[in-house]
């Protein structure tokens, strides 16, 4: 296992939230990580899956690690906090993105420690739909096959490839496949680690897809971006 610095583009669907936030912020909920595996079939949950609180300016994404680091020290409440750029109806927005919160009554207070260390939050904005977003994150990967990384997080892999791709043409190469093989349900997302070396990844989320068909998928994307270039 080793700890690497990258960034993932993904698609989710996201609303604005009202209650249990700072009175006139800008905080967006999302509808579930992985929309393109669980599709409609989303269980109603109690606690957030990701939240992000929306700036009013994009900050260093060092900034937001070290405030994070330091309010974990400070408060016991434990959460991930990274840096997050969110496209949607055609309009970007800077935010801070929170992860595995126990519940949605700690916001407020991590709210309030951000504005402490100087973060300025935008007002509240009402919105709904699909949005491409890219967070700025640490990795925590392991080798298990040529070309395959498990992510420490379960049920997440990455196949590497030999290109960058735009969000467009990945979006579009992934609907084909789905629809050109039979293979369990999986969510597919962009991602890039740097370190010695720079991986483009494919992020691949499922829960049953075995090391077989994950490289019968490695393979099918490795066809059609070959034949593309």
């Amino acid at each position: 296992m080793f700890e690497t610095f990258g960034s993932i583009r993904k698609e989710e669907q996201v609303v604005t939230i009202e209650s249990g936030i700072l009175p006139n912020t800008f905080v967006l909920e999302n509808l579930g990580s992985f929309p393109g595996y669980y599709g409609a079939n989303m269980a109603p949950h109690d606690k957030p899956d990701t939240i992000f609180l929306v700036t009013r300016k994009r900050y260093p994404t060092e900034d937001i690690f070290r405030i994070t680091h330091e309010i974990r020290k400070r408060t016991g409440i434990m959460f991930d906090g990274s840096s997050a750029l969110i496209n949607i109806n055609n309009n970007d927005y800077s935010a801070i993105r929170l992860r595995y919160l126990r519940g949605f009554e700690n916001i407020i207070e991590i709210q309030r420690y951000f504005i402490e260390s100087g973060i300025a939050f935008a007002k509240l904005k009402r919105i709904e739909g699909v949005a491409v977003i890219q967070i700025k994150k640490i990795f925590k990967v392991h080798s298990v096959v040529d070309k395959i990384l498990k992510d420490e997080e379960a049920d997440m892999y990455y196949l590497k490839i030999d290109r960058q791709l735009s969000w467009t043409y990945f979006r579009s190469i992934t609907t084909q496949i789905r629809n050109n093989i039979a293979l369990p349900a999986f969510d597919a997302a962009l991602a890039v680690i740097y370190g010695s070396e720079v991986f483009d990844l494919i992020r691949i989320y499922s829960k049953t897809l075995t090391i077989e068909e994950l490289q019968l998928l490695h393979g099918k994307y490795e066809e059609i971006i070959k034949k593309s270039f």
